[in-house]
């Protein structure tokens, strides 16, 4: 079941998927059975670059977080990593 949902949602492997179901989960628990995120959907673009600008666009997101999504982006084998050399 897991590996179907992996293929058919676009995740790159399992860890991914689970990390995007805890955070889901992490953010709202009282309503797991009812959350909008449901069936969770891959990012609409490959380009590491266009989605890490996409969370700094939303400008809710800490320095902090936002370095460790380029480090996860980078290290991703799902997205092209396009982002400028550190």
């Amino acid at each position: 079941m897991v590996d179907q949902a992996v293929n058919e949602l676009g995740f790159a492997n399992r860890s991914e998927f689970f990390r995007t179901l805890l955070r889901v989960f992490n953010r709202k628990p009282e309503v797991i059975s009812d959350i909008e995120d449901f069936p969770m959907k891959g990012p609409s673009t490959k380009s590491a670059k266009e989605v890490l600008e996409g969370f700094k666009k939303v400008g809710k997101y800490s320095k902090g977080f936002l370095k460790d999504l380029e480090e996860g982006l980078r290290d991703s084998d799902y997205f092209i990593n396009d982002l400028p050399p550190k």
